[in-house]
């Protein structure tokens, strides 16, 4: 998986992150390509994601639809289960 493209060429590069290096997002950072070796300059922005859930007992349950008949979801919140009919 690649973290970036060279400007310059264009292939895709990952990040050396060896000992946190990279990670600074109040500064630029340099890193030479591995296929034409000109040295670019990079940023980071770091972003954070969240899934809220209900407590375990808490959930109320309904069918997602006609399209998933064994898939629940959560009226509350962002939980889904995929449950078997019963015999």
């Amino acid at each position: 998986m690649s973290d970036v493209k060279c400007p310059y060429c264009g292939t895709e590069q990952e990040i050396n992150h060896d000992d946190g290096y990279g990670y600074d997002e109040s500064q630029e950072h340099e890193q030479a390509c591995h296929r034409c070796d000109k040295e670019f300059k990079f940023t980071t922005s770091i972003s954070f994601t969240y899934q809220v859930m209900c407590q375990n007992d808490d959930h109320v349950m309904v069918p997602s639809g006609d399209k998933w008949p064994h898939l629940y979801e959560c009226e509350r919140c962002e939980f889904t289960e995929r449950k078997e009919p019963t015999p």
